[in-house]
């Protein structure tokens, strides 16, 4: 998928959305008036295509208005047209896509929010509703009430999903930090429950996943009992459930002791805030994709080939980012979820001033930016971002990163004369992605030679190439494929003597890359004491990365002249301070970045 396809819903937050099983176009978003508090909700139906040009586009078909929230939606696995919606008042709804208005059919027995229903792909006729009741209840399109009630936990129930392997099997997680399974043909009652008119269910397996709440589980498509969970405490974790025990009891009137346990193979961290949702890729077992209230949806691999779980970090979003989900029919294609509104909105339009969150990265994958210097001979520089291949979406070369707009309207503070008679400079961009900085001091700078220099990807390396040519910065910018720590040669070709300056732009966000990126900057860093290297990073990066990498550059045999925090958009400046971490927010990491200034030692 080239770029994101935006639909905005004015005045409706988006909860959730799902892919219809029958047609690759269909899908259904659930939303709530006043992010969910209070009011109505809205059931949109969409239609997704792709442009001549490959872009996805988002289309409204028609809506539904509901008198509460709508939270979650699951499309009828027997029926194209038909689909399911719950809502914060508790009740659950069926459509029908051919009618205009009204449900075809609707329940009311949940006493609480109903934050999830779930189709089964095995057992057709089912679908599966949880409840804040601590309830999850079983039915069919057919009846007129519930099949089976099953009190799955003493607290609210975020979710609960069949296994797509087992007809009988259903996951639930819960506030209580526990993710149980259920085997429905073993309606036993557990021992410790404490309600006498409503007693807990007997699950067939309880894992303690969470010290937590946990907001989110999925199971694995390819792996049967294999589950993924997360939640409050920021952490995926995907779980062995083997030694579930499947079928009825021997006494099927016992009160049996519900076993415990489940075998975390894999933690994957990253997220800044709560986890929202996970969800397992329907075409490849070790990818799943996170939504979390940092604002980003991430994909992860259990299995990568270079030991880094992330692949890839999507920041488009302004607001919480509450659902994603994959298309079942395009590989690769993932949609998200979140509060964002329709830019048309006044409050969508001040988001920003009204909660102060400063975006982090600029456009997306094989969209065109533009930037316009703010000096005074205005240049501009027209960029088209790199579309890495899906194996080296962990780069995050995707982007324009904050860091590198803050290095290209500061310039000046790179020590560059401007004086067009000065010596011919060597600079050198690491890590480039789109090559904005390097390119920019090609194009405004006669007698400084550049290099920009990527990861050895085709689609990285072919972007820069085109973004040098089509800003006439060809004659002083050279484009070379480079992966740090490798043998230097390629770069130090333009460049005998090594470099005057080298620049890089957020690059210290993976701590095992540090140490490769010294040795870099150590092999192409001129021995010179004028030559210096200028690294910045977003403090999104986090404060304890950033104060390990300093400590490495000074053990690595370099010096720090100096490490100063930038206010972005504004005029604040003070000196790098790690302690500043304790009690700092994402609102306010986002305002600044660290300006890093590397040399030889005197």
């Amino acid at each position: 998928m080239d770029g994101p396809g935006v639909l905005g819903t004015p005045g409706f937050a988006h909860y959730n959305l799902s892919w219809s099983p029958f047609h690759n176009s269909r899908l259904a978003v659930a939303s709530a008036a006043n992010y969910g508090l209070v009011g109505n909700g809205r059931l949109h139906l969409t239609a997704v295509a792709l442009t001549p040009g490959g872009m996805p586009t988002i289309a409204l078909q028609k809506f539904y208005e509901t008198q509460d929230g709508v939270y979650d939606v699951a499309w009828s696995e027997i029926h194209e047209n038909q689909l399911v919606s719950s809502s914060g008042d508790g009740s659950i709804k069926l459509w029908d896509a051919t009618l205009n208005d009204r449900p075809i059919q609707a329940w009311q027995e949940h006493t609480r929010e109903v934050f999830c229903v779930d189709w089964s792909n095995i057992n057709k006729q089912q679908f599966v509703s949880s409840s804040w009741d601590g309830l999850v209840k079983l039915w069919t399109p057919d009846l007129q009430r519930s099949m089976t009630t099953l009190h799955a936990h003493q607290a609210c129930v975020y979710q609960a999903l069949f296994s797509p392997h087992q007809p009988d099997v259903i996951a639930t997680c819960s506030t209580d930090g526990t993710v149980r399974v259920f085997d429905l043909r073993s309606p036993a009652y557990a021992s410790t429950g404490s309600s006498f008119t409503v007693p807990l269910t007997a699950a067939a397996l309880t894992v303690p996943a969470s010290g937590g709440e946990v907001l989110a589980i999925d199971w694995n498509k390819y792996r049967p009992f294999v589950l993924a969970s997360a939640g409050v405490d920021k952490v995926i974790r995907v779980w062995d459930c083997r030694m579930v025990r499947i079928g009825p009891p021997p006494d099927p009137n016992a009160r049996t002791q519900p076993q415990v346990g489940g075998q975390c193979e894999a933690q994957m961290l990253g997220h800044e805030y709560a986890i929202r949702k996970v969800q397992w890729s329907p075409h490849r077992p070790d990818v799943l994709a996170s939504a979390s209230y940092d604002m980003t949806c991430r994909i992860w691999s259990t299995n990568p080939p270079d030991g880094r779980n992330l692949m890839r970090i999507h920041d488009a979003h302004t607001e919480f980012v509450v659902g994603c989900a994959w298309s079942l029919f395009d590989e690769g294609v993932l949609a998200t979820a979140s509060w964002d509104l329709n830019p048309e909105d006044i409050l969508s339009t001040s988001l920003e001033t009204l909660y102060d969150y400063a975006p982090i990265t600029h456009s997306s994958p094989g969209a065109e930016f533009v930037y316009k210097s703010p000096y005074a001979d205005a240049a501009v520089v027209t960029l088209t971002t790199p579309d890495a291949a899906v194996k080296n979406w962990a780069l995050h070369a995707s982007s324009i990163w904050v860091a590198s707009i803050f290095i290209a309207d500061h310039i000046h503070e790179l020590g560059i004369p401007a004086n067009p008679d000065a010596p011919e400079l060597n600079v050198l961009e690491l890590g480039a992605g789109a090559g904005l900085p390097g390119i920019l001091l090609a194009k405004t700078h006669s007698f400084v030679r550049v290099v920009v220099s990527d990861y050895p990807d085709t689609a990285i390396v072919h972007a820069l190439e085109e973004n040098a040519a089509r800003n006439d910065a060809e004659a002083r910018c050279s484009v070379v494929a480079y992966a740090w720590g490798t043998d230097p040669a390629p770069l130090l070709a333009h460049a005998s003597g090594g470099f005057d300056c080298v620049l890089a732009a957020d690059t210290l966000w993976n701590p095992d890359l540090h140490e490769v990126l010294i040795d870099t900057i150590k092999s192409v860093l001129a021995r010179r004491s004028t030559a210096c290297a200028h690294l910045v990073a977003g403090l999104h990066t986090g404060r304890y990365t950033i104060e390990a990498f300093c400590k490495l550059v000074c053990v690595g045999g370099l010096r720090i002249l100096g490490a100063m925090e930038w206010e972005v958009g504004g005029d604040g400046q003070r000196p790098w301070d790690v302690t500043r971490a304790e009690g700092e927010d994402e609102r306010e990491r986002r305002r600044w970045v660290v300006w890093i200034r590397i040399a030889w030692p005197e």
